[in-house]
């Protein structure tokens, strides 16, 4: 399963709609910040959506945080600010330990991020927010035996 993750997309639904179609993903979860333009990709899409609010997203009404069991892998994502993920991510880990949780995904800080703390798989997409300097998305591919996750820079 190939699935493309975006977060802080900030009105811009135009460009993750673009990589939708180049990637042929087979899901898209969105990390928020503007969280209505999952709703409008999801509209035109035959596929999975998984949504959460961000910070930006006051009006909305989906849950913060969700946790997600794709291919038998418990999935933790939630857009981050709850955690202060600006200055550490340790607390959003402990959270994921608690829930059992092998993957986190985040946004919030518009800062790309792939790394692993204490056993769990942190990931950060970046933004793709119009007049950005470094716009990313990350694509995550998840077999029955391991999860890949890369970040995708566009010029």
């Amino acid at each position: 399963m190939k699935i493309l993750v975006v977060s802080d997309t900030h009105g811009n639904h135009l460009t993750p709609a673009k990589i939708l179609e180049e990637t042929g993903a087979d899901m898209l979860i969105h990390l928020g910040d503007e969280i209505n333009d999952a709703f409008i990709m999801e509209a035109f899409v035959d596929i999975p959506v998984i949504k959460v609010p961000g910070n930006c997203d006051t009006k909305s009404t989906e849950p913060r945080e969700r946790l997600e069991t794709i291919s038998d892998r418990k999935f933790f994502i939630t857009h981050g600010d709850l955690y202060k993920v600006k200055n550490g991510l340790h607390s959003l880990v402990e959270k994921a330990r608690a829930l059992k949780a092998t993957v986190v995904l985040f946004g919030h800080t518009h800062k790309p991020l792939i790394q692993k703390l204490d056993g769990v798989l942190l990931i950060n997409p970046g933004t793709l927010m119009n007049g950005s300097d470094s716009k990313s998305y990350a694509i995550l591919t998840v077999t029955p035996f391991k999860i890949t996750a890369e970040i995708i820079h566009l010029i």
